[in-house]
């Protein structure tokens, strides 16, 4: 159980690309949608293209650095020894934009599809011209299945009436109906339990309304229960392989298991966390198997830049009293905005190469530095308070100071703010 995943062949690797380019039906939904450049022009994650962008807007906005994901991906897919990646774009792409996201890593060779949780995510990556196949990694309602399959998404699928819905669905689309088994191991979360998903998987594979174009299960990032959990999964394998049972496509590694588990790689691998350049596995030994960068920049334009005399504050509450004369600058973006108020007295903002504290408070909408003496920004500079560009704002440091985690930032990044793929 502990032997190293073998280099795929290059016609091996083209063989699965070939099989994860075939999970989704062919109805034809997918290759109507409109077609859009991965991330061209600028988005807004609620999903409407912002229009009255300039370079010169004070609005703030995220930036995504395409090379740093094209970086990361194929880091992923070296850990992978070259498996195609089931590439998640979950919770609005983890809270930096699935309209963005999403067609910028299905742009992507090594991408084979793109996994995400609701609905309106995978709708939402169609409309952006994501062709390639979509799992969506949940139970849905009948009509709910009838729109992914008219869309060419495929539907997760776990619970005991799945047989009956699915028959139902593919009478009204008169056609059988693409679906993932998603087998719950032991992390009692989502999934049929395997202790009695034979005969339902039996039923489905035999079923003439359904198409099963996929298996997978989830690990719960315990090595020692992840094994177990494996055990369990191959004894199902093997089982249906005795049967004759095809269960297409098999993948059961996101990011802590892709670095972790190798004999779990399976057709593909199934990371989002890595690709958004963080090692979830923790430890320098992580960070030694893969170099994952930071992918995104939050940004703003300084609006205001005002001197201060000893005594002088700003700020609700006099949150920053000058003990000295200084400069102090404002920036049009809050915790509204997904920038932490902890971020107060513990974090830096980057414009023009320096670092300035953050001293005067994060309000709702707002921001305010403590220049210095010498007045060395004006209105209009932009100021990067996350991004690559600085070890004091990256993002891991800005989730350090602020003790809210990695996901804690991205995940509260606003979805109005504009995306821009730089």
């Amino acid at each position: 159980m502990d032997r190293p995943s073998p280099p795929l062949p290059r016609r091996r690797f083209l063989h699965l690309t070939g099989v994860a380019l075939g999970l989704a039906a062919t109805s034809g939904c997918a290759t109507a949608a409109r077609t859009r450049s991965p991330g061209a022009g600028l988005l807004s994650a609620a999903g409407t293209a912002d229009r009255t962008w300039t370079p010169e807007r004070f609005d703030p906005w995220i930036e995504l650095d395409r090379a740093a994901w094209t970086h990361n991906v194929r880091e992923a897919a070296r850990l992978a020894s070259g498996r195609p990646i089931l590439a998640v774009v979950k919770n609005n792409a983890y809270g930096l934009g699935d309209r963005a996201v999403g067609p910028l890593l299905a742009g992507m060779p090594e991408v084979g599809g793109i996994a995400s949780v609701r609905v309106e995510e995978a709708l939402a990556m169609r409309e952006e011209g994501v062709t390639k196949p979509i799992v969506v990694m949940a139970e849905g309602s009948e009509d709910e299945i009838e729109e992914l399959a008219r869309h060419d998404v495929l539907q997760s699928v776990w619970l005991d009436d799945a047989p009956a819905r699915l028959r139902s669905v593919s009478r009204r689309l008169g056609r059988p109906v693409p679906v993932q088994l998603f087998i719950d191991t032991g992390m009692n979360r989502e999934g049929m339990p395997y202790t009695r998903a034979r005969g339902w998987i039996e039923e489905l594979v035999q079923s003439e309304y359904v198409d099963v174009n996929g298996t997978y299960t989830m690990f719960m990032h315990d090595l020692d229960f992840n094994r177990e959990q494996l055990a369990r999964f191959e004894e199902l394998l093997a089982w249906a392989r005795g049967k004759s049972l095809p269960l297409g496509t098999l993948h059961a590694s996101p990011s802590f298991e892709l670095f972790n588990l190798p004999e779990a790689h399976y057709d593909m691998v199934r990371p989002g966390n890595a690709l958004f350049g963080n090692h979830l596995s923790g430890g320098e030994g992580a960070r030694d198997m893969a170099d994952l960068r930071p992918v995104f920049r939050m940004n703003a334009r300084v609006v205001r830049v005002e001197r201060l005399e000893p005594g002088d504050s700003a700020g609700f509450r006099h949150t920053f009293t000058a003990d000295r004369a200084t400069w102090v600058a404002l920036l049009p973006v809050g915790r509204t905005d997904g920038y932490p108020s902890e971020a107060n007295g513990t974090c830096e903002v980057l414009i023009n190469g320096r670092l300035y504290p953050v001293a005067g408070g994060v309000n709702s909408a707002h921001t305010i530095l403590d220049i210095g003496p010498e007045k060395t920004v004006e209105v209009g500079d932009v100021a990067t308070l996350v991004g690559p560009d600085h070890p004091s704002v990256l993002p891991h440091t800005v989730a350090e100071r602020t003790g809210r985690g990695f996901l804690g930032i991205i995940q509260a990044m606003n979805a109005r703010l504009p995306r821009r793929v730089v």
